[in-house]
This record gives structure tokens, C-alpha cells and sequence, in this order.
């Protein structure tokens, strides 16, 4: 082929959604010439990606897609996983819409070099039935995946399709621009992608956001009078809501995905998604670390259900301290995204329609 004679005289943007990028593991081979393969395979991706945003306006314009690809080692890496839950649970996609890799490498004069790479995969696993199991799917994934860590969320075909009918940001990205891993069928998801208007957006983020983190700093002030009084299971409690909310709200507005997970560990895990480590005001390094956040987690059933249940004054100074800083960053990060949201529907010259909160407008400012 003379790359000299090449030109392009039209790109659909129905073809791109038709793309065969990712690999579908729906086989145990690993003979070398598949490897090989896979990766001329991904690497041409690439490059076709590459030269499409140099040669073409951008699709929707406002409106930025980014895809995700990953290494032929970690999609094998995943493999195992990916071919344990098919055989588990009726399953009719997966796809990834989000990889962290955090690679360390250390060199010494007194020992060999050491290289540490910790991998976090964000996974949508598309099931035949509509039954909700994310929680028993998370706590298998948790159980049997070592090589690093898995977020996955977990929903039927059903809903998906229906989701993206109307209109789903969360599901057309992911479904769209995410990996496909795996097909029962062997092929994409047949289903026609709205175009995804950058004002409506903007528009259902902010309507959000002022409903949850409203929410999330009503709750951290109730925990705040309950403190004051003396009253740290009642406090406790109310933190908890409070983080919840606001892990809700940053959620709604980067992702557009409607969260009904109440385990912070799970929520927090997903905001590491889009958030570049800066959701990390709960670390869990260190023990006392560790021990606080368990209190705090603890607190949603035991606050209320467990009479031995008993927080101290200390604790729950320090939780209510690290709660209200919580809420400062995911306020930050909320507007700075919604700031990002309105600048792209103007561009694309929407029309915008403000929603009005009926929280204190202060709260946001």
C-alpha cells in the first residue's frame, strides 16, 4: 500500500462505533502467533486513532471521547478472571472502561533492582439476566483476582440497551469507547449510539450536583451539632451519609452513572476512576488510618443496630475534620468539571438551561 495515494474522503462516525478495537477472550490459546497478532492488532488501533483526530473534526463537537486500550499482557492478565465469572454467571459482555497502573521501580547498591507495579481495572460486566449481583460479583473478583485490584459494576442486557436508548452518557461511553473483553457472541454490542448533547451534560450534572452534595454538607453539618452535643453514634452516622453523598455526587457528575452502593470502600474505589489520586483523603496506609475508616464504615449498620457500639470524643473529631475536608475537595472537583461541561456546550454553541438549587446557593460557591 503507497501511504503517498492515501486519502480520506469521509469518516462515519457510526463506523467508528462499529470498530472491532479490543480483543474478545472467548479462548485459552495462547499459541505466540495470536500474541503477535494481538498486538499488531491494538498497535494499528492506535495509530488509526491517532490519525483520525489529526485529519477530522471532532465528533459531536463539545462532546470529548477518549478510548481505552490495554496491553496484550494485561488483557491476559485478565483473562483468568474474565473466564471464571463466564463460567459462574450468565454473562454477555464485558468491557473496561478505565485501567490505573501505578509502576515503581527501585535501584540500590546494596540489592537488585525491584520493580512494583500495582494494576486497578474498572470493569462493566453486561449480564443475560436484569438481576442485580454487583455485590456478590465484587466480593468474587475481591476473592480471586491477586494480581491487582478490580472495580466492577455489574448490569442486565436489558438495561444497558435501554439505558443507551435514552440516552445514557455512563453507558454509551463505556459500551462505545471502553474495551470490549469479552462477547458471548463474539461480537460488539449491537445497539445505535445517541449523540450526546454537550448543554443536556452539562444541564444533568449540575442538577446533581447541587441535589447531592446539598445533601452531602446538610449531613456533615447534622454530624458537626451531634458532636457538639456529645452525640458520636449519631455523629458517626451522619458522616458516613455525608461521605456517601458526596462520593454520589462527584460520581453522577464525571461518570453520569446512578450509584446505589452504600460500602465507601466500593464508592470510593470508583472515583479513583477519573479522580487521579486526589480522592485519597481516607488512605488507609497506616493502622490508625485503617482503624478510623473502619469506624466510619462500620457506622451505617452498627450505629444503628449494635448496642456495644460506641465511638469516642477523639475519633469523631478527627473522622468530622477529615469528612469536611472530603467535602471541600469533591465540591472543588465538581465545579471544576461542570466549569469544563459549560465551556464545552458553548462551544458547540448550545443553548445552556441553568437548573436552580433549592439548597443555599452559598454551599457551592
Amino acid at each position: 500500500m503507497n501511504n503517498d495515494n492515501l486519502t480520506i474522503t469521509k469518516i462515519d462516525e457510526d463506523d467508528l462505533s462499529k470498530s472491532t478495537r479490543g480483543i474478545i477472550i472467548n479462548d485459552n490459546s495462547h499459541h505466540p502467533l495470536i500474541a503477535q497478532l494481538e498486538e499488531r492488532i491494538l498497535q494499528a488501533e492506535n495509530e488509526k486513532q491517532e490519525l483520525l483526530e489529526l485529519l477530522t473534526p471532532k465528533i459531536n463537537k463539545g462532546m470529548k471521547r477518549k478510548n481505552v486500550n490495554l496491553t496484550t499482557s494485561q488483557c491476559k492478565e485478565l483473562d483468568e478472571v474474565i473466564t471464571s465469572l463466564v463460567s459462574k454467571y450468565k454473562t454477555e459482555y464485558i468491557f473496561c472502561f478505565s485501567c490505573l497502573n501505578d509502576a515503581k521501580t527501585t535501584t540500590s547498591c546494596f540489592a537488585g533492582d525491584v520493580k512494583v507495579s500495582d494494576t486497578h481495572y474498572f470493569l462493566l460486566m453486561i449480564t443475560t439476566d436484569i438481576t442485580r449481583i454487583e455485590h456478590e460479583v465484587q466480593d468474587y473478583v475481591n476473592g480471586f483476582f491477586e494480581k491487582g485490584t478490580i472495580t466492577i459494576v455489574v448490569h442486565g442486557l436489558e438495561t444497558v440497551t435501554n439505558a443507551i436508548e435514552q440516552g445514557s452518557r455512563f453507558f454509551t461511553a463505556v459500551c462505545r469507547d471502553g474495551m470490549q473483553l469479552y462477547s458471548a457472541s463474539g461480537l460488539r454490542l449491537n445497539v445505535e449510539y445517541p449523540d450526546l448533547n454537550p448543554a443536556t451534560t452539562f444541564t444533568k450534572a449540575q442538577k446533581h450536583f447541587y441535589h447531592r452534595f446539598g445533601m452531602a454538607w446538610g449531613f456533615q453539618e447534622s454530624a458537626s451539632t451531634s458532636h457538639d452535643n456529645g452525640m458520636y453514634n449519631n455523629c458517626m452516622f451522619e458522616l458516613h451519609q455525608s461521605v456517601e453523598q458526596a462520593c454520589i455526587a462527584v460520581i453522577r457528575v464525571y461518570m453520569a452513572y446512578r450509584s446505589d452502593m452504600h460500602n465507601l470502600a466500593r464508592l470510593l474505589n470508583l472515583c479513583k476512576c477519573f479522580s487521579d489520586g486526589q480522592i485519597d483523603l481516607f488512605p488507609r496506609r497506616t493502622e490508625e488510618d485503617k482503624r478510623l475508616f473502619q469506624i466510619l464504615v462500620r457506622s451505617y449498620s452498627d450505629a444503628r443496630y449494635k448496642d456495644e457500639y460506641q465511638v469516642f470524643d477523639h475519633d469523631a473529631e478527627e473522622l468530622c475534620t477529615r469528612v469536611q475536608e472530603f467535602c471541600e475537595l469533591i465540591k472543588k472537583l465538581c465545579k471544576e468539571k461542570l466549569t469544563e461541561y459549560r465551556q464545552e456546550a458553548e462551544e458547540a454553541g448550545k443553548e445552556i438551561e441553568e437548573y436552580l438549587p433549592i439548597y443555599p446557593e452559598y454551599l457551592f460557591a
